[in-house]
């Protein structure tokens, strides 16, 4: 079956063809650079003239002087060649010179390949890899792996030195979407201040940090990069004397060789709670003091925008999580995991809010305070004693800080605090001693339960303050009441998913127990109607001591015992992964009534997840089904005011049907639900669950926001925050408080932008697009006989889980394409750099589109935000695109009678590249987005080596295995390595 309806079959992988559409390709996406990176001498030594002679390379600064704040490249170049030298002075002291000198020649041709792209290169470049030993391949894959990882670190960093820069008011930015030009572009368009002001400070970002599989990079570099960017950011932007700078050129060396040091192989899978660790230390690292720092700043601008400040209620960001939650196809996530993440969240969130309560305590010395501040500390002192009183418990004797034996009774405010301090010592003993299985110490404290116990007493001081004349006083205080409001008492509120076949499982264990045999053998009608028999009943369904024999069962039931014995505060959603009827909603609501613990007990609100195409297409019959449902539209009512979530999936609908065809089924999936909301008088919120890439629902957030169909965001935005994404947007403090500005600016926008009309010839375009794309794609994925078998061979999907970056299997279950999640589906695709899940089927849509829709489609970019973002991501990923690379893997790895076909792909590629720039009017992908283009360009010089490095590993492999004989450790790590460097030099993997 051929690949395009008109397509010519064209000559072998490794033909002129071959070589002419890569060439294609290169013109087409136009970032070649001008020159090479400056590179350091070879024989310069580690001392005072490595210093001296690396003085030049770094960004623009002399001594005494400060960084070009106009030039947006030349800083970035030198930062990278700076480490680049730095780098390659460590590895010339541990590697012997003779393998030092290949590393080097390979080096010098990806340069010269980067900046001429010349066939003759890239076969020696190849050559030169194939004959290298296993060690010797292992080597060129961590080189080029950390200088990927550095040359991220330093594009952070030149990020966060833009935005400093035009803050002095030293140049311009190349994006606008900080708070301060937001509100002065609203108000040009006749937004008062008041009307800023009252929308702003309703509306909330909720995060939800997950832990799908596509952060490559071990936590353990990730610090030593941390430590990098510190020191480029110190190197550029203080007046430094010259012992400060050679300290920190020393310091930059001394990271980069524990980097080089230290392994980059995960030798273990991460468990569910090792990945609950890595999100709460994201948020430690950064995220809880960019929190308070993005407020006071938003204060600022609103400020000088003649807007009130936020009222200190203002909730515009909460954070959650999916670690230790998300049990969907994961079977190491346990009831008593998830006790133990609630558990872990507690203590960690105590931990951070005892060294705040410290620092006020030995702060806040005022010796004045209000009389509500007196009597509240009368009450608390009252209460104390009579607790110690009645239960003969004493106040521990706990060795703290700051006044541990004695707090002066005439400090009002110290007095709060130290009770706040006992607290909040009880609370973490209290979680340390239910992770250790002990008891915790007697105490007359009483652990904190709910975020209302620390937020009262906080609020008593902040008006006191206030009541005095000292609110200048107040900021620490508010920004502890900030921190109350987005962390609450566990930093990150867990979410709960499961897939809803396993309810319907666990349901027929009930069923068949009770003698009504098997409820997943019922048609919907029949399962509604017992429902609602259940739901309006009074009485309890399962029997006392119930335990059923299948243990996949038992475990569902078990999970709702677990979460209706925790606070409600310490869990998030119920989300129901593959939800395709309204049952599969109504019975997460029954089974959390059978387990709850009294009729007052809270349930966790249901979120359907709508993933596939059929989910989305019949989203109306089950909300309409729902909110037609007296039980659950009275349950909606009198637990979560009108208030319905509903969680629409980018990653297996992208998988199921083409990026065209799910990008448009979202979109009228989300129009149709409210509608049917409005109907019924409900609140509609959407969860949004994006992945890092493209293909599942990845990139730019502030684009993607505004591209949001209308009356979907209403002030509130709740989307998943993935894998390597979590690094991208927190992994420095300043790129933590842009995030945060990024996403509120979004959504302010978002709430106050003009509708704009969709015409119905445009509708009537995307689904013509649309359905033309999702015919091809589902020709080529799903019908193709060749398909499965290429795939297989000319990607290293079948080594991903080699990667163990992820507690969870690949597959749901066994089989092809169709059971393969969605992450590594995207992943593998993206090793090879062919990228197809993300473009297939468009090209061949929109060349089979006549001149008059095409002029058409053109008006919709210009007009459109929807289209006009699916297209420029789309760009995006087509400039990192890189058929030469994809032919190598076809040559090397791929059977002869195989060949033909992944050529075919990729004149599909060239193909795509060719209409989306005659849809966008660009001459040359990401001419209208410098920022992406030097993002891509900063790591384009280091990729290369590691594609070519893990064909070769993949070659060796699989031969080696076809014949018996065991791999070599270090050929396994050099594969291993090449997937983490590329992953890291493409940023968009999973």
């Amino acid at each position: 079956m051929a690949v395009g309806d008109s397509a010519k079959k064209p000559p072998s992988a490794g033909g002129d063809s071959t070589r002419a559409a890569s060439a294609v390709v290169r013109t087409l996406s136009g970032l070649s650079d001008d020159g090479v990176m400056p590179r350091s001498a070879n024989n310069v030594s580690w001392d005072t003239g490595l210093l001296s002679s690396l003085n030049s390379n770094i960004g623009g600064i002399k001594p005494g002087g400060r960084a070009d704040s106009v030039d947006f490249l030349s800083p970035l170049k030198k930062d990278v060649a700076l480490l680049r030298g730095l780098l390659f002075d460590v590895v010339r002291a541990q590697v012997p010179a003779e393998t030092m000198e290949k590393l080097e020649i390979i080096s010098k041709l990806s340069s010269e390949f980067h900046v001429e792209a010349e066939d003759a290169t890239f076969t020696s470049i190849a050559g030169t890899i194939g004959n290298l030993s296993e060690e010797e391949l292992q080597l060129v894959a961590s080189l080029f792996s950390s200088m990927s990882n550095v040359a991220n670190i330093a594009e952070y960093v030149h990020r966060i030195r833009r935005r400093r820069s035009y803050e002095r008011g030293e140049g311009a930015m190349l994006t606008h979407t900080s708070v301060d030009e937001v509100l002065r572009e609203l108000v040009k368009k006749g937004h008062s201040p008041e009307e800023i002001h009252t929308v702003l400070k309703s509306q909330t970002v909720e995060m939800v940090l997950t832990a799908h599989p596509t952060q490559a990079v071990r936590r353990s570099l990730l610090s030593k990069l941390h430590h990098i960017a510190d020191n480029l950011l110190d190197l550029h932007d203080k007046a430094l004397t010259p012992n400060e700078r050679d300290d920190l050129i020393l310091g930059l060396g001394a990271h980069l060789r524990s980097l080089w040091r230290t392994d980059e192989v995960r030798r273990t899978k991460p468990t569910p709670t090792d990945e609950a660790r890595n999100i709460l230390q994201v948020i430690e690292h950064t995220v809880w003091d960019a929190v308070p720092i993005f407020v006071r700043d938003t204060n600022k601008a609103l400020q000088r925008h003649n807007a009130d400040v936020l009222p200190l209620d203002a909730r515009l960001f909460l954070f959650s999580s999916w670690a230790g939650g998300d049990r969907d196809g994961n079977p190491f996530v346990t009831p008593q995991v998830t006790r133990d993440v609630v558990a872990i969240n507690r203590y960690r969130a105590a931990v951070l809010y005892l060294s705040e309560i410290e620092h006020l305590l030995f702060d806040l010395s005022v010796h004045y305070g209000s009389d509500e501040l007196k009597a509240y500390n009368v009450t608390l002192q009252e209460a104390e004693d009579a607790k110690t009183k009645t239960a003969g418990s004493e106040k521990a004797n706990l060795k703290y800080k700051e006044f541990w034996n004695h707090v002066p009774p005439t400090e009002p405010y110290r007095v709060l605090l130290s009770h706040l301090r006992d607290r909040m010592a009880a609370t973490r003993d209290h979680c340390e001693a239910q992770l250790s299985g002990s008891q915790p110490p007697a105490t007359s404290a009483e652990p904190f339960v709910e975020a209302a116990e620390l937020l009262e007493p906080l609020m008593v001081m902040y008006r006191s303050l206030v009541d005095q004349g000292d609110e200048l006083l107040s900021g620490p205080i508010t920004d502890l009441v900030a921190r109350v409001h987005a962390f609450g008492l566990t930093l990150v509120k867990l979410d709960i998913r499961q897939e809803g076949e396993q309810h319907t499982q666990a349901m027929s264990a009930i069923t068949e127990f009770v003698g009504l045999g098997s409820y997943a053998d019922w048609d919907e009608a029949k399962r509604m109607e017992y429902l609602t028999s259940l739901l309006s009943s009074k009485r309890p369904l399962i029997p006392r001591g119930f335990v059923p024999e299948s243990d996949k069962a038992a475990d569902v039931l078990d999970t709702f015992e677990t979460i209706a014995g925790m606070g409600r505060e310490a869990l998030g959603a119920y989300v129901v992964s593959m939800c395709f009827t309204p049952s599969d909603v109504l019975l997460v609501a029954f089974l959390q009534r059978e387990y709850a613990t009294s009729a007052d007990s809270k349930p966790l609100r249901v979120v359907p997840l709508l993933e596939t195409i059929g989910a989305l297409q019949s989203c109306s019959t089950t909300l309409s089904t729902l909110f037609a449902h007296p039980w659950y539209r009275q349950y909606l009512s009198d637990n979560f005011d009108d208030v319905q979530e509903v969680m629409v999936g980018y990653s297996d609908s992208g998988k199921d049907g083409g990026r065209l065809t799910s990008a448009w089924e979202l979109y009228k999936a989300q129009e149709a639900m409210v509608a049917i909301a409005e109907e019924h008088g409900v609140c509609l919120r959407f969860f949004h669950g994006r992945g890092g890439t493209v293909g599942r629902g990845g990139g730019p957030q502030h684009l993607a926001i505004l591209s949001q169909p209308p009356k979907t965001i209403n002030g509130y935005l709740r989307v998943t925050i993935q894998g390597e994404v979590m690094e991208q947007d927190f992994g420095l403090a300043g790129l933590a408080t842009r995030t945060l500005e990024t996403y509120t600016t979004a959504v302010l926008k978002a709430d106050l932008a003009s509708e704009v009309s969709i015409k119905p010839e445009w509708r009537a375009v995307m689904d013509g697009l649309s359905t033309a794309s999702y015919t091809h794609y589902r020709r080529i994925v799903h019908e193709e006989p060749r398909f499965v078998e290429y795939f297989r061979f000319a990607t290293p999907e079948q080594e991903l889980g080699l990667l163990n970056i992820g507690s969870r299997p690949q597959k749901r279950k066994a089989g092809g394409v169709e059971t393969l999640r969605a992450i590594p589906w995207i992943f593998a695709w993206t090793q090879t750099r062919l990228h197809l899940p993300v473009w297939l089927g468009l090209g061949t849509a929109l060349a089979a589109s006549s001149e008059e829709q095409m002029a058409t489609i053109r008006a919709m970019y210009k007009e459109w935000p929807f289209f006009k973002s699916f297209f420029d991501l789309i760009e995006m990923v087509l400039a990192k695109a890189d058929a030469q690379t994809s032919a190598h893997y076809d040559t090397e790895l791929v059977p002869k009678e195989l060949q033909s076909f992944g050529a075919e792909l990729r004149e599909l590629l060239c193909g795509v590249i060719s209409t989306v720039l005659d849809t966008t009017g660009a001459r040359q992908l990401l001419d209208k987005d410098p920022v992406q283009k030097r993002a891509i360009e900063t790591r384009r010089e280091w990729t290369l080596p590691l594609n070519l490095v893990q064909v070769e590993a993949l070659r060796r492999k699989r031969e080696l295995l076809t014949k018996g004989d065991t791999l070599p450790t270090a050929l396994v790590d050099a594969l291993v390595i090449s997937m983490k460097g590329i992953s890291s030099a493409l940023q968009n993997t999973g």
